[in-house]
């Protein structure tokens, strides 16, 4: 197993710039021209999908999922009413979606089309999986008189208590993060707010089996598979990331200077760890080195939720904040 070292000197916003190595990127606070009734959305993440526009999630159960083109315009919002909480979003090679919803009690993960019409739900609404996972556990902490686990970047403590709750790996889901389908049609899922599981369905959407438990996961926060056909998952409060083959065998772990990681993307190059407390991580996906380290852990700008990258090597992050700079472009200068 390789052990990915992200150790390397980091340094915040240069202005409105954000540079490290040959990497330079110009930040754009306004991209992202939201209608004066939508402003302010708590935006989760986003993917690019077919005809060159962007999904981005809000979590909002009136406007879950907001469709913008390449240039920043909100264009059209869909799959109103079908989601408690839209927490992530993928694009699949048939030209649907896949949202997880987060809401603690969906336990749902849904395939829709790209107009919003439902192909496919993946769980049982209302049933989560037998993790242990108690919502309620802080209370129940505290009737022991005990206090939760307390990490470095996450000081809630009902948070904590949740997670602490896990005690074993459940069947989907239990407050599932994401999910995505393969070149051959599979589908992969990160069961992470209550469960402690990565899990695999065929093309039919048939279970097939899960790997996971509360000493490897500390929240499976997020998956995405790069073009070698490995599987990279977001170990978020343990603020690392783990790199599996498709039988969930362990290859490699990138962790060190890192907070915790919010989401993961692959283009053919890089895969970019979004870090929820500060930063961009980039690694090479044939050396697994790390190739740059963008702003610094306790930057308030860039705490990063969601994200991903275009074909031109811009980079679109999901801040998960309710204001004017919850959806923000790094534009990549040469």
């Amino acid at each position: 197993m390789k052990q990915i070292k992200c150790e390397g000197e980091r340094k915040g916003l240069t202005g409105e710039s954000l540079d490290c190595g040959s990497f330079s990127y110009r930040l754009e606070m306004d991209w992202a021209k939201w209608p004066d009734q939508m402003r302010h959305m708590t935006v989760l993440n986003c993917c690019w999908g077919g005809g060159g526009f962007l999904y981005v999630v809000t979590g909002n159960q009136d406007v879950p999922v907001v469709v913008f083109d390449h240039d920043g315009n909100a264009c059209k919002t869909i799959a109103q009413g079908m989601f408690g909480k839209s927490h992530s979003v993928s694009y699949t090679k048939n030209g649907t979606l896949l949202v997880a919803d987060a809401h603690k009690n969906a336990h749902v993960i849904r395939e829709i089309t790209a107009e919003g019409k439902e192909v496919r739900v993946f769980g049982t609404k209302g049933v989560p999986g037998d993790s242990g996972y108690d919502f309620d556990y802080l209370e129940t902490m505290q009737k022991r008189g005990e206090n939760p686990t307390e990490t470095k970047w996450n000081k809630n403590a009902a948070s904590n208590a949740r997670i602490d709750s896990i005690r074993r790996r459940g069947l989907p889901f239990c407050r599932p993060c994401g999910m995505i389908m393969t070149p051959d049609g599979e589908y992969f899922a990160a069961d992470g707010y209550g469960n402690c599981a990565v899990h695999h369905f065929d093309g039919d959407g048939t279970y097939i089996k899960s790997w996971g438990a509360p000493e490897d996961f500390r929240v499976v926060h997020s998956i995405c598979m790069d073009r070698q056909g490995r599987l990279w998952v977001a170990d978020r409060e343990n603020c690392r990331v783990k790199l599996f083959d498709t039988e969930g065998n362990l290859l490699a772990v990138a962790e060190g200077n890192l907070s915790r990681i919010g989401t993961v993307f692959t283009d053919d190059k890089y895969l970019y760890a979004a870090e929820l407390d500060g930063g961009v991580t980039l690694i090479d996906l044939d050396t697994l080195e790390v190739a740059a380290q963008l702003g610094a852990p306790g930057d308030a700008v860039l705490k990063v939720h969601g994200i991903c990258v275009d074909d031109g090597g811009n980079i679109y992050l999901a801040t998960n904040k309710a204001n004017e700079n919850n959806l923000i472009r790094l534009a990549r200068m040469e």
